[in-house]
């Protein structure tokens, strides 16, 4: 009998102790950020030369994976001006053809923005990446297209638009429109939110491995644009710029026009990356007046990458349905 009582109160202790070496476990810590864009006085005439001169100098990136200005037709500034985000493991190539020839129909200057340790040819990418890394490189990115246009649309994908959301919301100012695609304001599995916890990287490095490879983007033209191998640090980083942005409090500042497209035909086909109900409700709680903002399910996309010519297999609907928009909501006019 003592011995029983002795074992169990080694159970009890341990029971306890469990959440205490949970709780007191390893957890990812990262530099803090903010979303406030600095202005910038950079010359219209020297920017080409600015972007060319940062990218040459990046190790490893690969051929057209760099970031880019597109003018409308000269080096002037133009009524509306584009930026593109892209998406995580992405580059800007994942946008085309829909950014180019949005751009090119209304008269915009476009910037094709290139995230931090994006575009690169080296299965080390994101090992010592932080959130802050992206969320800067995004506000460069709206102070570069501030300068290219009177007014500033961003045009983004998936993790992309986290961070246009977030720009969004913390420079109403700068901001003139959103147009999101499968916008990742959450990750589809809902375990990714255990990447932030206590042993969190651990677990994730226990299942996942050291690296994380994407087999379907491997041994075809899609692998010239997208980073297939990486380290898992990387999606570490992923869920934390996700805690820290996409929060209530920031959905509510949102006043812009807004455009959102996902791929959704049923239950069974549909956006497995993203979560569309998170996506519902930002929607929800943005404040832009309900004139002013549309949502619609692209069933037949059969991606995640909807406005992507290597990926999206109904472009010219995601066109069509961005060009109403433009015209509709936000005023432009086609050439």
């Amino acid at each position: 009998m003592k011995s029983l009582k002795v074992l169990f109160k080694g159970a009890l202790a341990l029971i306890l102790l469990l959440p205490i070496v949970f709780f007191l476990g390893p957890k990812p810590h990262f530099p803090v950020f903010d979303g406030k864009m600095a202005g910038v006085d950079w010359p219209l005439t020297a920017l080409d030369s600015m972007v060319q001169a940062h990218e040459s100098v990046i190790p490893n990136l690969k051929p057209d994976n760099q970031a880019r200005i597109i003018w409308a037709d000269s080096v002037r500034r133009t009524p509306w001006s584009v930026v593109y985000l892209h998406g995580f493991s992405a580059s800007p190539m994942e946008g085309d053809p829909v950014h180019r020839e949005f751009a090119a129909r209304y008269g915009c200057n476009l910037y094709l923005a290139r995230l931090p340790q994006h575009g690169i040819d080296d299965p080390e990418s994101f090992k010592d990446v932080a959130p802050k890394d992206w969320v800067d490189g995004a506000k460069e990115a709206l102070a570069i297209g501030r300068l290219l246009g009177e007014k500033v649309i961003l045009m983004s994908c998936s993790t992309g638009s986290t961070l246009a959301v977030y720009l969004a919301a913390e420079n109403p100012e700068a901001v003139d429109g959103l147009i999101l695609y499968s916008p990742n304001i959450a990750i589809a599995d809902p375990m990714a939110s255990l990447l932030t916890y206590p042993w969190g990287f651990q677990i994730a490095r226990a299942i996942v491995g050291e690296y994380r490879t994407i087999p379907a983007f491997k041994g075809w033209e899609a692998e010239k644009y997208w980073t297939t191998t990486y380290r898992t640090e990387g999606i570490v980083a992923l869920q934390a710029l996700l805690d820290a942005t996409m929060q209530p409090r920031y959905f509510e500042k949102i006043r812009q026009p807004l455009f959102i497209g996902y791929y959704y035909k049923n239950e069974e086909k549909k956006d497995d990356v993203i979560s569309i109900e998170a996506a519902k409700v930002f929607f929800e709680q943005a404040s832009t007046p309900p004139g002013l903002k549309r949502m619609l399910a692209f069933p037949d996309v059969n991606t995640h990458v909807i406005p992507s010519r290597l990926l999206s297999k109904d472009l010219p609907e995601v066109r069509e349905a961005t060009y109403r928009f433009a015209e509709e909501v936000l005023g432009l006019e086609g050439n």
